[in-house]
């Protein structure tokens, strides 16, 4: 079942970005980040609970750029937990963000996943996203 996420689901959620991220985060820059993102209009959190676990996560911020010709979404993270992939979790989140995103009329979405994740690159390309931009990053 996707419920919306709430102040209590925080510590659920830290797992599963530490689980994506494989290392473990900054949790005050963590729950700092999170907070803010509750209290945003623009940002969306939805997870995936499983009886009484949270087993999975994605967020979907809403972008308002001058040179689109209407607003955008953006997928910021999508998880699952390692012991319940292969069970359609993160198809089922994706999907319920792409009508979110209808709902919101929004233009499209986007998303970066890392070079290195070529599974990610897959279930993205199966469920109709493409790649046409690139993505640069600078450490600071």
């Amino acid at each position: 079942m996707i419920i919306n996420a709430r102040k209590e689901h925080l510590n659920d959620i830290y797992h599963l970005m530490c689980v994506l991220e494989n290392k473990e985060l900054n949790k005050t820059h963590f729950e700092k980040c999170y907070i803010l993102g509750l209290e945003s209009e623009d940002i969306y959190y939805y997870l995936y609970q499983y009886e009484d676990k949270i087993v999975g996560y994605i967020s979907l911020y809403v972008h308002h750029y001058m040179h689109h010709d209407c607003d955008t979404g953006e997928i910021v993270e999508l998880v699952v937990d390692e012991n319940c992939r292969g069970q359609k979790i993160g198809s089922q989140l994706i999907e319920y963000v792409e009508e979110k995103a209808r709902y919101l009329g929004l233009e499209e979405i986007e998303l970066s996943t890392s070079t290195y994740r070529k599974k990610a690159h897959k279930f993205y390309e199966t469920h109709g996203y493409i790649m046409n931009h690139y993505n640069y990053i600078k450490k600071l």
